[in-house]
C-alpha cells in the first residue's frame, strides 16, 4: 500500500518569507561618522578626499546599509553622494538608522522576489508570528497579482485569504 502525501498531491506552494530575512553578515553597515570631524563635523573638502579614496569595488555585490551611528547633523547630499559612489557595485543600497535597517533590507529582498512564478498557483505564506507586517503587506500585494488562491498558515492547514473569481 503506498502512502499519499495530500500536502504534495494538492499542489499548495509554501512561501517562507522568513528565508528572504537578512542576518548580520548578509550586509554591510557603512557608518558615515569616522568620516566626520570629531564625529560630529562634516568638513566637505576633507569627506569628499576622504569618499574619493575609498575602494568602492570592495562592496560589490553586497547589500548596504548607509548610517549615522551618532546623533550628528549630516547635510543630505553626504547621503547622496555615498550612494552615487556605492550604486555601482552593490546589490542594495539603503539608509537606515541601526534599529531598522534589518527590515529595510528584507522589503527591498522581498520586492525582488520573481511573483510571477506564482502564476495560477494556490500559495500559503507560511505563517509565523515573528514576521513585520510590511513584510506581510507587500508579498500580499504582489501574490495577488498572480495566484490563484492565497492562503495562510501551513499547507496542511491553511487559513483562506483571496481566491480569484
Amino acid at each position: 500500500m503506498e502512502i499519499l502525501n495530500k500536502i504534495d498531491a494538492s499542489g499548495i506552494q509554501t512561501l517562507d518569507l522568513r528565508s528572504y530575512k537578512p542576518v548580520e553578515n548578509d550586509f554591510i553597515l557603512f557608518d558615515i561618522v569616522p568620516f566626520l570631524i570629531e564625529d560630529f563635523l562634516l568638513q566637505e573638502k576633507a569627506f569628499r578626499s576622504e569618499m574619493a579614496n575609498i575602494n568602492w569595488t570592495q562592496f560589490t555585490g553586497k547589500d548596504v546599509v548607509i548610517t549615522c551611528s551618532n546623533d550628528a547633523i549630516v547635510p543630505l547630499w553626504a547621503y547622496v553622494l555615498i550612494s552615487s559612489l556605492l550604486a555601482p557595485h552593490v546589490s542594495i543600497v539603503v539608509y537606515a538608522v541601526t534599529e531598522n535597517h534589518i527590515n529595510l533590507l528584507w522589503i527591498e529582498r522581498v520586492r525582488k522576489i520573481e511573483f510571477s512564478s506564482f502564476i495560477n498557483q494556490k500559495v500559503v505564506l507560511k505563517a509565523n508570528s515573528s514576521l513585520p507586517e510590511e513584510i506581510l503587506v507587500l508579498a500580499t500585494s504582489q501574490l495577488i497579482k498572480y495566484v490563484k488562491t492565497l492562503m495562510w498558515g501551513e499547507a496542511g492547514s491553511p487559513l483562506m485569504i483571496y481566491k480569484r473569481k
